[in-house]
């Protein structure tokens, strides 16, 4: 069943169950999310569009408190779909071969081959208006008797993407394929698959990449800000309140987008990001080298090594 038939919009929610309830929480706060809701071993933080990021503290006795693959990670991820129809389609696709459920709460529930909690809602996310920055070009001037935007700290407005290690991202990547109708944007020479949910949309909405160590793990969650200028800003900010740069800044060439990493107590990290790409079904994919200096087109805060770039992908699992 093709991907028009189920209306996947992106991702509505993340679910992270933590080590270090506080700290999750504080750098959620820190990292610009609104606190919709808190209570004792619970939290939801959103973004501008009303992606959601819920934090759980982690209890191995509950499996809905307990992350795939490490003390901290990811145990759900949630996608929105058009209408209440889609969920229906999506339960008989799923349930072919495995649970697939809609709640009293209207959200499907089920899991991927992954072993990661899988779920679908109507889609809550709603687009959210704001002044787009202008830029002066020589010959193109667009902002005119106009100072800048200044930003002290990042208001992020959606979640953009998420990435997680896994044994072969190519066999992990055709249930999203295969069965969920995602297509590939670009990918890793045998290293990672970049996918979208949609046609239509950003670069990629998750990213599986082969692992520096066995089994799957969370590696990252992005969200989209403004531009540069507030990529910079939320990171200067992160890093006066004591977070630790993963990398960053920097632009990626897959994808274009310009990025700030952030290690977090997640169990991976969070990054922000500007200026992805933005493709259609008239996308042409790529295979590129997977090969260090692949990872950015410039970036500060790697590890530098014979004049090439040290990126997450250098530490795969397989290496030239």
């Amino acid at each position: 069943m093709s991907y028009q038939h189920f209306g996947i919009t992106g991702i509505e929610r993340v679910k992270f169950a933590v080590e270090k309830f506080d700290d999750a929480r504080r750098f959620a706060a820190d990292w610009g999310l609104h606190a919709a809701d808190i209570t004792d071993g619970a939290a939801i933080f959103r973004s501008a569009d009303g992606s959601e990021i819920e934090i759980v503290a982690a209890d191995p006795s509950r499996a809905d408190r307990w992350p795939v693959g490490a003390p901290s990670g990811i145990c759900e991820i949630m996608w929105g779909v058009g209408e209440a129809a889609n969920l229906q389609a999506l339960a008989a696709e799923l349930g072919r071969d495995r649970k697939a459920e809609i709640g009293a709460d209207g959200v499907l529930r089920s899991v991927d081959d992954l072993g990661i909690g899988l779920a679908f809602r109507v889609k809550q996310r709603q687009a959210v208006a704001y002044d787009v920055s202008r830029y002066n070009a020589p010959g193109y001037p667009a902002r005119i008797d106009q100072r800048a935007a200044r930003y002290e700290c990042a208001r992020p407005h959606e979640i953009s993407h998420i990435a997680i290690a896994v044994n072969d991202a190519g066999k992990s990547s055709k249930f999203y394929t295969e069965r969920l109708g995602f297509k590939v944007s670009d990918r890793y020479a045998e290293r990672g698959v970049f996918m979208r949910c949609r046609e239509k949309g950003n670069h990629h909405d998750i990213f599986l990449m082969n692992g520096r160590d066995p089994g799957i793990r969370f590696n990252h969650l992005a969200f989209k800000v403004r531009d540069i200028h507030e990529v910079i800003a939320g990171g200067q900010y992160l890093d006066a309140k004591g977070w630790t740069t993963f990398a960053g800044p920097g632009r990626h060439i897959i994808s274009s987008a310009n990025f700030w990493y952030f290690v977090s107590p997640f169990g991976g990290s969070w990054e922000y990001a500007a200026d992805e790409d933005m493709v259609t079904e008239a996308w042409q994919p790529q295979d590129f080298a997977a090969i260090s200096h692949i990872f950015s087109e410039w970036t500060f805060g790697l590890e530098k090594s014979d004049g090439t770039l040290r990126g997450p992908i250098s530490l795969s699992a397989a290496r030239p």
